[in-house]
């Protein structure tokens, strides 16, 4: 085809480099709209500095806004599951509920964001991120209450997932794991005063309000990134950067070029026709559900939710496991999950699951490190911390300080963890590394007598964990964007979430099982002979209860006390057996070469311009003895 007939999506300026560019690993990959609008976005910042910086800045203050909800409201959740006297079955329904719908959800907002733009993704969460905290700041049962945390988990992994994907759009690969990570130092700001924040509000019994002052804080907060980048992306139009390419029907026609002729840009990017191509409505709306696989998803969804909310309900039905709408719903689960399989494989034009994806080792060993991460942490933290209640004399304040340690040991350690990948240029001995630590902190909590009645104990343990984790999460995250081209990016960050989320939601479906089984019968053991049938369906019930209605030295609290940690060993033993799976999962992730580029397959920027040799191939010989060592002691 004549070069008058085409224009470069990726690279508009490419005719213009005189030496051939190196090819692509990964072959033609078809990139869509809201990934050449940031490529071009970044180009135009980059002719003013000014405004690069005011996008991380602004983007860090919606951090700062999402890092203090998620060190509060997390533990009103048990207030809210106490008024309405159901706070065992609410934590572990609302955990597995919200872990599958927030994971489903990011595929989605990551698809959208890329036949859109990242601006408007915001905007889109955070409609349903202020409608889910009002709905629950107001609800009057405990369905509106779920309702209004699901709504919640779409719209805060939406915003928390376009926070990651502008940070791989605009980051190259030798600082993408610093500034991820600086994503979530406003953590450790909040760890001081969120304790204050949350005993305040507790003290009142306001815990609506502590969900609903959200509503007016995120807007704010957000405000000003989703301002810059229309701003940006207006400039780049203005300007002529953002080409005809960039339109959907262009994008069609560029897909059936390729498919047809076989064109292949130099650096794997698809080339698409300059002549706008009309489309209908319909055919727009047809065509954008199968680029974001809206049917696959949903099948992926519905499958999970139906086959893993059973466990946690199954306390509550008729029969237990016998109740026949619990294995109808686990038998419809695991259909609609092969369902899920036979589409992606078949039929799905667009997968969520593309075969390069699937075949990308190092993609899929991300995938089983964090995901099995995610199944142990789970079953280790979800009636850990109510444990810890009950177990110490702490004020609610108090209490809330030792249950963000972890979080502050993440938040403190993931910049050190990125600019020691950005020292050494690589990431797997880190990784293998924290995951080693993090085994060592979980080891520490088996002995529940000394890990609650030693402080030093307590925060020793979570401090360990929040290291190793840290360091291996900032590793899985560096590794998986670094094995894929600039489309799949936003992709590749939604699916190690999602994944994640599912490795979160198995734990906690799992621990919920051992839970219902275990704690009326420890607390049945381990409660004065006074104590009834009604007592224990009480204590099991409602957390506060064993708080406020017996000193801490009362022998229903020390019996509870005792029942709480004896049912925990039987949580925290098969979570630390599970954590060396992650362990033996990173000795086979590749140790890509972290440079100047946007990702380690293809040789280009994240402005999408390509780039030389020496910013890319990882066997550019070592500058200096200093540099030789490190990447000796990175393993390459």
């Amino acid at each position: 085809m004549p070069d008058d007939k085409i224009t470069n999506v990726a690279t508009p300026a490419a005719k213009e480099t005189k030496s051939p560019m190196p090819k692509s690993k990964v072959g033609n990959v078809y990139q869509s709209q809201g990934v050449t609008r940031m490529e071009a976005v970044c180009r135009e910042a980059k002719s003013n500095r000014k405004s690069l910086w005011l996008v991380g800045v602004s983007v860090l203050v919606c951090a700062w806004a999402y890092s203090l909800d998620s060190s509060t409201t997390s533990y009103y959740s048990i207030d809210a599951s106490s008024y309405y006297k159901q706070h065992s079955s609410v934590l572990s329904t609302l955990s597995i509920a919200t872990s599958i719908i927030s994971a489903v959800s990011k595929p989605f907002i990551a698809k959208i964001s890329d036949i859109t733009s990242r601006p408007y993704t915001y905007i889109l969460t955070l409609f349903f991120y202020m409608v889910g905290y009002i709905v629950a700041a107001t609800s009057k049962t405990i369905a509106a209450y779920v309702v209004g945390e699901v709504f919640v988990a779409i719209g805060s992994s939406g915003l928390d997932l376009t926070n990651d994907i502008i940070v791989a759009d605009l980051a190259p690969l030798e600082w993408r794991g610093f500034a991820g990570a600086m994503l979530s130092t406003p953590f450790i700001i909040n760890t001081w005063f969120a304790g204050k924040i949350v005993d305040a509000i507790e003290k009142r019994d306001q815990w609506r309000w502590g969900y609903g002052m959200f509503a007016i804080i995120m807007p704010v907060a957000l405000g000003p990134a989703v301002a810059i980048l229309i701003w940006l992306d207006r400039k780049a139009k203005q300007a002529g950067i953002v080409n005809i390419a960039s339109s959907n029907a262009a994008r069609r026609a560029a897909r059936d070029l390729v498919e047809k002729e076989g064109i292949e840009e130099p650096h794997g990017a698809v080339v698409a026709p300059a002549a706008e191509v009309s489309a209908s409505w319909f055919d727009t709306l047809k065509h954008n559900l199968e680029e974001i696989d809206a049917f696959g998803l949903v099948l992926l969804g519905f499958g999970w939710s139906l086959l893993l909310l059973p466990f946690s309900l199954k306390t509550y039905a008729d029969g237990g496991w016998r109740n026949q709408s619990l294995i109808a719903m686990m038998i419809v689960g695991g259909l609609l999950l092969i369902a899920y399989v036979i589409y992606e494989i078949k039929w799905a034009r667009f997968p969520s699951s593309p075969r390069r994806l699937v075949y990308n080792r190092t993609f899929i060993m991300a995938i089983i490190i964090d995901s099995i991460y995610m199944l142990a942490g789970s079953m280790r933290s979800l009636y850990w911390s109510s444990y810890v209640l009950i177990a110490n004399s702490w004020s609610y304040q108090d209490w809330v300080y030792y249950g963000n340690t972890l979080t502050l040991a993440l938040c403190i350690a993931a910049p050190i963890v990125g600019l020691l990948q950005r020292c050494t240029h690589r990431y797997k001995a880190i990784q293998i590394a924290g995951l080693l630590i993090k085994i060592i902190g979980m080891s520490i909590m088996l002995d529940g007598k000394r890990a609650t009645s030693s402080t030093a104990a307590m925060v020793l343990s979570m401090m360990l964990i929040g290291f190793g984790g840290s360091m291996s999460v900032v590793g899985s995250r560096v590794a998986s964007q670094a094995s894929v081209p600039h489309q799949d990016v936003a992709l590749v960050i939604s699916l190690l979430s999602l994944w994640s989320k599912i490795g979160s939601a198995i734990g906690s479906a799992i621990v919920v099982v051992i839970w219902s089984y275990q704690m009326p019968k420890q607390l049945r053991e381990h409660l004065p002979a006074t104590a009834t049938e009604k007592d224990v369906t009480k204590l099991f019930g409602s957390l506060t209860s064993i708080r406020k209605l017996y000193a801490f030295d009362d022998p229903m609290h020390v019996g509870a006390v005792l029942a709480y940690r004896r049912a925990l060993y039987y949580c925290l033993a098969p979570a630390l057996g599970l954590a060396f799976i992650p362990l033996v999962a990173a000795f086979f992730q590749t140790n890509y070469f972290l440079g100047k580029s946007q990702n380690a397959v293809n040789n280009v920027g994240n402005d999408g311009m390509p780039l030389a040799e020496k910013d890319f191939n990882p066997e550019v010989p070592p500058r200096n003895k200093k540099e030789a060592f490190l990447r000796f002691w990175a393993g390459k």
